[in-house]
């Protein structure tokens, strides 16, 4: 049967979201693939504890030549005849260091956002989209999670007449899980959540002043959970500015939390924040969504197009406008005695099994075979 290197390589930040989704794709492909494709994971050797119980093929990625070395190589071995032993590959996201070395192995590279457009200087922004150009005049196909995303791929990069699959993400967390786990810092009482790495895009620090309003317009006792990695001064920034405001205790920022954590933080908020102003797509919104909880989202990027008709979304970020939007929110949820159902039934339709369904749709197409039925792949635009 064909077989097909997949990088998850990123695994070895587990709780980040390229984490996430290469652990959660990769079973969902392995549980999916049967006699259709033998799938080969590409990792570093501590990651194939994540695969302890299953029957799977390794590639150790510190064997893999990596870029720019890599590049000079492939001419050369393209000239001698050189074949992988690989019918396919895999590159999982943008920044990956490792491609395949011959260049007529067929290649699906994902590309989850063009953030940098909104994050970096000029000269960066150049200079990021050269070498991701590069990689994409190598690709077979793309992919990516959104619609949104999919325009800016269109709009800043030269796809030419390559073919895009847009295939959203699944859900990784069980909103039906007794292993979930309260967190230990946080104190008994209701409270709002956010989670993700702290850093600018994320955009958190809008939320101090958020809570700061809601306590003075009647919402006393507020508390919020922002979770995540602290890998940036960022959160030292909010950190000091919940100090200022005197909502220390109130706001907590417990660093990254355990998946049991995290579950029980989804299941038993009151509601989901999320101002984040650069998303290729928004995973932790339909995590939320799936456990139930009303979300509060930025109306930025690719937000709107995973929330929905069913979230409350943040047009300007002044304290006031934020809590007005929150509160108008929670009272139209707490009109609505169906509102949690149609939130979970929103959340199904993102599911890592449709996903793994998709990629190996579009795995048999970029093969030279049909797989599972009916490509998902879409066309770029004329």
């Amino acid at each position: 049967m064909p077989s097909v290197v997949i990088d998850v390589e990123r695994l070895k930040n587990i709780h980040c979201g390229l984490g996430q989704f290469s652990l959660h794709l990769s079973h969902a492909i392995l549980d999916a693939a049967g006699k259709d494709f033998d799938p080969i994971l590409l990792l570093c050797p501590e990651q194939q504890k994540y695969y302890a119980d299953r029957s799977v093929r390794f590639l150790d990625v510190t064997t893999v030549r990596r870029e720019p070395v890599a590049s000079l190589a492939r001419p050369l071995l393209g000239a001698t005849g050189f074949q992988e032993r690989c019918n396919l590959w895999h590159t999982t996201h943008q920044d990956s260091k490792c491609l395949p070395m011959d260049r007529r192995t067929p290649l699906v590279l994902t590309i989850h956002d063009l953030n940098i457009l909104r994050e970096k200087k000029p000269a960066t922004i150049r200079r990021r989209l050269k070498s991701l150009q590069r990689k994409v005049n190598r690709a077979t196909v793309l992919t990516t999670a959104s619609q949104f995303a999919a325009g800016e791929i269109r709009d800043n990069l030269d796809v030419g007449e390559k073919e895009i699959a847009i295939i959203p993400h699944g859900v990784c967390v069980d909103p039906q899980s007794d292993r979930s786990r309260r967190p230990e810092s946080l104190p008994e009482g209701p409270f709002l959540f956010t989670i993700g790495d702290i850093t600018p895009k994320k955009n958190f620090h809008v939320l101090v002043d958020m809570v700061k309003q809601l306590e003075s317009s009647g919402t006393p006792n507020l508390r919020l959970v922002i979770a995540g990695a602290k890998r940036d001064d960022y959160a030292s920034r909010i950190e000091r500015e919940i100090q200022g405001a005197g909502l220390a205790g109130r706001i907590i920022l417990p660093g990254t939390v355990s998946d049991e954590e995290r579950s029980w933080l989804y299941q038993n908020c009151d509601a989901f924040l999320f101002p984040s102003i650069s998303e290729g797509f928004g995973l932790p919104v339909i995590e939320a969504m799936s456990c139930g909880r009303p979300v509060f989202l930025s109306s930025s990027t690719s937000l709107p197009e995973v929330g929905g008709r069913l979230a409350f979304y943040w047009h300007d970020f002044s304290a006031r406008s934020m809590a007005q939007v929150f509160e108008d929110g929670m009272a139209v949820v707490g009109q609505e005695a169906r509102y949690e159902e149609r939130l979970r039934e929103h959340a199904l339709q993102f599911t890592w099994k449709r996903a793994a369904k998709a990629y190996l749709s579009l795995y048999g197409r970029v093969a030279g075979r049909i797989v599972g039925g009916k490509s998902q792949v879409a066309r770029r635009a004329a």
